[in-house]
C-alpha cells in the first residue's frame, strides 16, 4: 500500500498569500509556526524570508522588496500575485496555521510509524522495548509541540496574579471588579461585568433587550472609553445607530424614523452625534456568523484597536454546524461562547429570546427554566439577567417606565432583582432614582 505524505498545497499557498497580502496578520502566527511546518521547500524558504523582513520592518513585506530573493530561488512572482489575489480575508490565518502545524505533526508521526515498521524484524526483547521506547519519546515530543501550555500556571504565579488584581480593587475602593454597566444599582449587585465571564440577557419580545445591550455598549465605549465589538445578527447597523441617537438625544424613535423633529430636538440630535462619535464601538451586522467567524473578527479588532467586551444580538441567530438538532447546536454554541470569553479574557454578552411559554402563565415574569430551549445556557453562563416590563402586560401598572432586571444566576454573587428606568419611546435606560426625581413621567 502506497503511503502518501500529509500536506495541503492550497493551505500553504493561502498562508503565504495572506502574509504578503496583510503583513499585520503575521504577528498572530510568527511565534508558533516554523519553516519546516511547510511541506514544499520553496514555501519553507519563502516563509523564513517573510519573517526576516517582517521582524526588521513590517512595511518591507511586499513583492518589490522580495523580488531579488524570488529570482534567486526561482519562485514565480506571477504565482505569488495569484495567491494574493485569491485572499478575501486574513481573519482565519490562525486557524489555517494551526492546521498547517497539525499536518506537519502527522507527517512526523508517520515517520515514527515507518521506523517501527522497519523494526519489524526485531526479535530480542530488549531491542523491541528500545524501539518502542524511542517511538514513544518521539511521538511525545511531537505532541508537546502541538499542545498549548499557555493555560498551565504554578500556584505561586496564580496567587501573584490574583494579588495584583485584588490590591488594585482594594485601593480603587469602588467595589467594581470588571467593566461598569453604567447603572449604580446593577453595579452594586453584580460588581460589574467581569473578564472571562459569559453573560446572558434574556427576555421576551418588547422587553428592551436590544435597547439594554446598546445602552451597555454606549456606557462602556463612551463613558469608560473601552473598545466594544457589537455583533448584530438581526438588525442593520443603520437601525442600531438610529436607536442609539434617539436614546442619546432623548428623541422619540418614531420621529427619528420620519425625520420630523423640532429645532430643539435637532440641537439635541447634533449634540448626540458629537458624543457618540467618540464611542470606541465597532458594529458588525453581517448575518449568519458562526462563533468561529466572530472569534476571527474579534481577534482582528483586538490587534488593531484593543477589545474589552463583545455583545451578540442575539444568540438564536448564531449559525451552528447544521449537523445536529438546533437545541443541541445551541448547547455547542453557548459552550463556544464561554470559551471565547476565557480566550479573550473579556466579558462576552449574548442576548437570548425566551420561550413563548412565558406568555401563557399568569405571572409573566421570566424564570431560569424559560431558557431551557436555548441549549446549555444555565450551565455555561456565569451571569444571567432576565428583563421584564410589567407595563407591557399590564398597562395600568404602577411600575410605568420600569424594567425589572432579574438576576437569575450569578456564579460568584447574589441573585435578585434590580429596577431600572426605561423610556421605550426613546430606547433609553437609566438609574431608577432619576425616574423618581422626574416624578415618573417621560
Amino acid at each position: 500500500m502506497e503511503i502518501k505524505p500529509a500536506f495541503d498545497t492550497a493551505l500553504e499557498e493561502e498562508i503565504i498569500g495572506s502574509m504578503i497580502y496583510d503583513p499585520a496578520c503575521i504577528a498572530e502566527i510568527a511565534d508558533f509556526i516554523k519553516p519546516e511546518y511547510f511541506y514544499h521547500r520553496q514555501y519553507q524558504l519563502l516563509y523564513e524570508h517573510i519573517i526576516e523582513l517582517w521582524q526588521d520592518d513590517e512595511t518591507r513585506v511586499h513583492l518589490v522588496e522580495m523580488a531579488p530573493f524570488l529570482q534567486k530561488h526561482g519562485i514565480d512572482i506571477a504565482k505569488l500575485n495569484r495567491m494574493m489575489g485569491a485572499i478575501t480575508t486574513t481573519a482565519t490565518i490562525v486557524y489555517h496555521a494551526t492546521r498547517l502545524r497539525d499536518l506537519w505533526a502527522l507527517r512526523e508521526a508517520m515517520k515514527v510509524g515507518y521506523e517501527l515498521i522497519q523494526a519489524g524484524h526485531l526479535r530480542d526483547r530488549d531491542d523491541i522495548k528500545e524501539a518502542i521506547g524511542q517511538a514513544e519519546a518521539k511521538l511525545a515530543k511531537i505532541t508537546d509541540t502541538t499542545a498549548s501550555t499557555e493555560t498551565m500556571t504554578t500556584m505561586m504565579s496564580a496567587l501573584m496574579e490574583f494579588s495584583e488584581e485584588f490590591d488594585e480593587l482594594y485601593h480603587k475602593g469602588e467595589g467594581i471588579v470588571g467593566l461598569s454597566t453604567g447603572f449604580k444599582d446593577l453595579d452594586l449587585k453584580t460588581t460589574g461585568l467581569k473578564n472571562a465571564d459569559f453573560i446572558v440577557i434574556g427576555g421576551r419580545s418588547s422587553m428592551g433587550k436590544t435597547a439594554f445591550a446598546l445602552q451597555l455598549a454606549r456606557n462602556i465605549s463612551v463613558d469608560q472609553e473601552k473598545p466594544v465589538l457589537f455583533f448584530s445578527l438581526e438588525m442593520s447597523k443603520k437601525s442600531l445607530v438610529r436607536r442609539m441617537l434617539a436614546s442619546e438625544a432623548m428623541i422619540n424613535i418614531q420621529k427619528m424614523n420620519s425625520g420630523l423633529i423640532q429645532p430643539d430636538e435637532y440641537e439635541r440630535y447634533t449634540e448626540a452625534m458629537g458624543i457618540l462619535s467618540r464611542a470606541q464601538l465597532v458594529i458588525d451586522d453581517q448575518p449568519g456568523l458562526t462563533v468561529a467567524d466572530m472569534k476571527a473578527k474579534a481577534r482582528r479588532m483586538k490587534r488593531e484597536r484593543g477589545l474589552s467586551c463583545i455583545i451578540i444580538d442575539y444568540l438564536q441567530y448564531v449559525r451552528g454546524s447544521g449537523r445536529q438538532e438546533r437545541y443541541l447546536e445551541l448547547g455547542e454554541i453557548t459552550s463556544q461562547l464561554k470559551g471565547m470569553a476565557k480566550e479573550f479574557d473579556i466579558p462576552v454578552i449574548a442576548l437570548a429570546q425566551l420561550s413563548r411559554g412565558v406568555d401563557q402563565r399568569q405571572d409573566k415574569r421570566p424564570v431560569m427554566s424559560d431558557l431551557r430551549e436555548s441549549g446549555n445556557i444555565e450551565q455555561d453562563a456565569d451571569l444571567i439577567m432576565l428583563l421584564y416590563r410589567d407595563e407591557y402586560y399590564n398597562p395600568q401598572t404602577e411600575k410605568k417606565n420600569i424594567v425589572e432586571v432579574i438576576i437569575g444566576k450569578q456564579r460568584n454573587g447574589p441573585t435578585g432583582v434590580v429596577e431600572l428606568g426605561f423610556f421605550k419611546e426613546t430606547n433609553r435606560f437609566f438609574d431608577v432614582e432619576k425616574l423618581k426625581n422626574r416624578g415618573g413621567s417621560s
